[in-house]
């Protein structure tokens, strides 16, 4: 402390200074009189940041999964139009192959409404059908899975934050029975 009181006045500061630092120097021993100590000081603001950090921690984790599921229902909506995309295709593969066909027997001078060509064109159809119902069904299952998926991340988002929450109160309390315990 003396050594403390000895830099203002070896630099020329005087009077003032040094009024003022033993002020800060009777304040400080009425502090250490009272209880407080650096020691305690340094606890209380270890244990108040370590409190921040867990909150911190865990909102930070639960932005990353909020913005993980906002992603997958984003892809709910690209998975759609993936959905239609391949429908269509399908569409267009079956009209140009009925337009083939059409083309080929008509062409060969055969009758379009029975036969062989109503056999084929039924074929057309029912492969068509089956495309169709095939790609609606693999898009449903993308964006119910894309759903889950969501509400999945949206879960462990609340999860985090809870134990954020749990480990920035369990952090104080062990803190705070720690100091109480040192006395």
């Amino acid at each position: 402390m003396q050594v403390l009181l000895a830099i203002p006045a070896a630099l020329g500061f005087g009077g003032a200074t040094a009024g003022a630092t033993a002020a800060g120097a009777a304040g400080t021993a009425a502090a250490a009189g009272s209880g407080i100590s650096l020691a305690g000081i340094l606890q209380g603001t270890a244990t108040v940041l370590g409190i921040v950090s867990a909150i911190g921690a865990g909102n930070a984790e639960a932005a990353q999964n909020e913005m993980a599921a906002s992603d997958a229902e984003s892809e709910q909506s690209i998975e759609t139009l993936q959905g239609i995309n391949r429908r269509t295709s399908i569409k267009r593969q079956m009209a140009d192959a009925l337009g083939a066909q059409d083309v080929a027997y008509a062409g060969s001078g055969v009758d379009l409404s029975f036969g062989t060509a109503k056999a084929a064109r039924t074929d057309a159809y029912r492969e068509a059908d089956l495309g169709l119902s095939t790609a609606t069904g693999t898009e449903m299952t993308r964006v119910s899975r894309l759903a889950e998926r969501a509400t999945s991340y949206r879960a462990a988002a609340k999860s985090a934050r809870r134990l954020g929450f749990l480990n920035a109160f369990t952090g104080g309390v062990d803190n705070l029975l720690s100091f109480s315990e040192r006395g």
